[in-house]
């Protein structure tokens, strides 16, 4: 019986940003499956790409840390809730870039090294899963790092920065911080801020 491993987005990207900004919330992908995947971490790897709302992948728009190798989740947290039993692994993106305006997603591809006699000697890479974002649309009237206090009145960002990085997401980091991930200041996001 083979090991079914699901890539889910664990945080998802804003929903608007400025171009060049770094993406915040960062981007983070977890790995889930019923059984241990700690022996098969060391074969994979996520990419992520730009993707036009077409569906177009564009080379060169995206910039910033574009590969990750498995991080085992830790068996701790502030939060146990965030991470259920079957998660197992994560893949962090903190500073991911978009160079040009536009609507856009953020496509993470799981890869996989294969060793068989078929394949060359040093493996092949081959996609065992995809997944992507939410859109993102970069133009230029976007806030770039404001508190949400600031955003509430632009544009009707500040309303869905503040919902987009829910509860789970904000635990979320908070886990691979404790991990020693660099993740900035939580708070900035808080949703306790008084209209």
């Amino acid at each position: 019986m083979q090991n079914k491993i699901m890539l889910g987005l664990a945080v998802q990207p804003p929903a608007g940003t400025r171009p060049g900004t770094t993406l915040y919330p960062p981007l983070a992908v977890k790995l889930s499956s019923e059984h241990s995947l700690f022996d098969e971490l060391s074969d994979q790897w996520a990419v992520v790409t730009l993707v036009r709302s077409s569906g177009e992948v564009l080379h060169n728009k995206l910039s910033g840390r574009l590969t990750d190798s498995a991080h085992p989740l830790p068996t701790y947290g502030t939060d146990s809730s965030v991470i259920r039993r079957r998660d197992r692994a994560y893949f962090y993106f903190p500073d991911l870039k978009i160079d040009e305006p536009g609507r856009y997603k953020i496509r993470v591809s799981l890869m996989k090294m294969e060793y068989s006699k078929s394949a060359p000697p040093e493996g092949q890479a081959r996609v065992c899963e995809e997944v992507d974002s939410r859109s993102i649309l970069v133009e230029e009237m976007q806030p770039s790092h404001m508190s949400p206090r600031k955003c509430l009145g632009i544009m009707g960002i500040g309303i869905s920065l503040l919902t987009t990085l829910g509860s789970p997401e904000r635990a979320f980091l908070r886990v691979l911080a404790e991990d020693g991930q660099h993740v900035q200041p939580l708070e900035r996001w808080s949703p306790s801020v008084s209209v």
